[in-house]
This record gives structure tokens, C-alpha cells and sequence, in this order.
């Protein structure tokens, strides 16, 4: 009797000190608490504040600018656009343009990649076009490292999809089109074509 009475003294003073261990152990962390809360709150508030700015550049580590948000994007370090466009650039190490996706005043949205400096006609360095034009149709072209273009995926006026091949020569430019319907070929003068093959769309 004298051992049971003893083990639950013991018992009942283990579980006094745990409770008044909670006890202390809430009233201290409180204050901790209200303050976490409190920054918390303030991170929030400061988050859900709006940057208004016209252009945002962003460098990488060795203060280099690598990528251009605005409105309008600045000019490529080669010169001027021919027209003003809202959107996002990508630069190489070097500063030249490799990226572009705009939106211009005309409505077409357009995303270009270009090939680095000294791998073909510098006068347009852009390999890839993708462009959702204002009258609701849209293509992919490619140009050359002579800055023609040797063909392009379109979504022609008919809205079916067609496949063109172009070969330019002296003085005639023959269009190969493949469609769902079959094949076509076209032969144009360059005189009388009603398309760029040069064309930049920066």
C-alpha cells in the first residue's frame, strides 16, 4: 500500500509540473506570436502592392542587361525598330537581341528569335517568326542565313492550314504549297509579289 501510495505522489507531481510547464511555456511564446502575426501581416500588405513603371531591366551577375519588360521595349543595340511594340527582349552576354515578343499598335502579336552576330547576313539576324496578325490569322516562318525566307507554316485567309516552300531566284520566286486539299505550285515575278521576303518584323 505504502509503494502504490508513493507512486502516485510521484506521478501526481510530475503532472502538476508538466501542466504548469504548458502554462509558462504559452505565456512566453505570446508575445512571439502576436509579433509573427504582426509581420506576416505586414509582408502581405507590402506584396499586394502595385509597381507602376514604364520599363523593367533585369542584369544578370556582372551587371551585364539581359532582359528588357515595356512599354515600348527599347531599341536592339544593332538600331531602331520600324515600329514600337509592347512586350519582353532577351539579350546575349554581349547585349545583342536573341528574343522578342510584342504586341504593336497594329495588333499583331509577334515572338522572333534571332541567331548570334556572325552566323549570316547581319542586316536581319532572325531565324524564327511566330505572329497572330490583326485579321485573325497567323503563320510561322523561317528565314535563312540570307535573310530570305525559304518557307512558312500559315493559316491562310480559307482558315486552313498550308505548308509553303519558297525558292527565290534572279527573277522569280516559285511557291511550292502543300495543303489538306494537296499540292500547288505557284511561279511569281518578284516584281509583282505581294510579300516581303526580306521582311523584319522588329
Amino acid at each position: 500500500m505504502y509503494k502504490i501510495d508513493r507512486a502516485t505522489k510521484l506521478f501526481l507531481a510530475l503532472l502538476v509540473i508538466g501542466v504548469w510547464g504548458l502554462l509558462v511555456r504559452s505565456i512566453i511564446q505570446l508575445p512571439n506570436t502576436q509579433a509573427q502575426s504582426k509581420s506576416e501581416k505586414e509582408q502581405s500588405s507590402n506584396t499586394t502592392q502595385v509597381l507602376k513603371v514604364r520599363g523593367l531591366i533585369i542584369v544578370d551577375e556582372r551587371g551585364r542587361e539581359r532582359i528588357f519588360v515595356g512599354s515600348p521595349v527599347p531599341d536592339p543595340k544593332e538600331g531602331a525598330r520600324r515600329k514600337p511594340a509592347t512586350g519582353i527582349t532577351i539579350n546575349d552576354p554581349a547585349g545583342f537581341e536573341r528574343f522578342g515578343v510584342g504586341l504593336f499598335e497594329d495588333n499583331r502579336m509577334i515572338m522572333g528569335f534571332d541567331a548570334p552576330p556572325g552566323t549570316g547576313d547581319e542586316r536581319n539576324r532572325e531565324r524564327i517568326n511566330i505572329s497572330a496578325d490583326a485579321k485573325g490569322g497567323g503563320y510561322i516562318r523561317f528565314l535563312n542565313r540570307k535573310t530570305f525566307v525559304p518557307g512558312l507554316l500559315q493559316l491562310g485567309e480559307d482558315d486552313q492550314l498550308y505548308l509553303d516552300f519558297l525558292d527565290v531566284q534572279p527573277s522569280k520566286v516559285i511557291r511550292r504549297r502543300i495543303g489538306f486539299n494537296g499540292e500547288n505550285r505557284e511561279l511569281r515575278k518578284l516584281a509583282s509579289r505581294n510579300f516581303d521576303l526580306r521582311f523584319s518584323a522588329k
